[in-house]
């Protein structure tokens, strides 16, 4: 694709490697999976939340895949710093996830994955939801006119409750659009839908946008923000961060 959901994938390829395919750096995963026996990092170097008066801060999350065969790679993502109003911080809870391509990997104009994954309460007191949370996603991109690339998602999450014990559901969807804007420039803009079930109901509503540019081909910085659209909503967030796949 010209340009893939989740990120940009870029056309070069190099060592007979796929085009760097990334998660990162709008919600939308991306239905693609790193090469079998190759490793990428991405990694959030720095993002800022306001909410209200409030303000929040994450720095160096990091998601880090392995290619295990040519369908599937394993994922760890180590938030390692974030601090939240009110003074705590800390390294956050860490996810283990599995992405298995069923169909698209290598050629076509569609392509779909699943995603399950689990969040183990391994972050610091005040970060850490102090519970095992888990949920899958379900990633699918195709191809557009013009030169732009689509992706929808869906993702179903079972999230510790906030008050009291118990888990509730959470429910995600996304559509994002990329395209290149010159060989090395990629734009994305993207719509995000979050609806928490149970005693703590919200429904969260996001615009967000960005831009990636690909030093190499197998190394590409991005930037953006994100933008509440809702009471529920975290009013911005502006983000920084980096992909590499070696």
């Amino acid at each position: 694709m010209a340009a893939a959901a989740g990120g940009s994938q870029l056309t070069a390829q190099t060592e007979n490697l796929r085009p760097l395919s990334t998660d990162r750096p709008d919600a939308t995963e991306s239905p693609y999976t790193v090469d079998a026996g190759h490793y990428q990092f991405e990694v959030e170097i720095g993002s800022m939340t306001r909410d209200g008066g409030e303000k929040s801060y994450g720095l160096g999350e990091v998601n880090v895949k392995y290619g295990v065969d040519t369908w599937t790679d394993v994922q760890f993502v180590l938030p390692l710093y974030n601090h939240i109003a009110g003074g705590a911080g800390g390294f956050g809870d860490m996810q283990i996830r599995v992405k298995r391509n069923l169909w698209g990997n290598d050629e076509g104009g569609t392509a779909l994955a699943v995603m399950p994954f689990i969040q183990l309460p391994s972050g610091a007191d005040g970060i850490s939801s102090d519970e095992v949370e888990g949920g899958i996603i379900v990633p699918f991109g195709f191809e557009g006119a013009c030169g732009w690339g689509y992706g929808i998602q869906a993702e179903l999450d079972v999230v510790a409750d906030e008050l009291g014990s118990g888990h509730h559901f959470s429910f995600l969807t996304s559509a994002t659009a990329a395209r290149a804007l010159t060989e090395n420039l990629g734009v994305f803009f993207e719509a995000v839908a979050i609806f928490s079930e149970g005693s703590e109901a919200t429904s969260e509503y996001y615009f967000n946008c960005g831009l990636t540019y690909g030093v190499t081909d197998t190394f590409q910085l991005d930037g953006g923000v994100r933008v509440g659209m809702s009471n529920d909503s975290e009013d911005f967030t502006p983000f920084v961060g980096f992909s590499t796949k070696f």
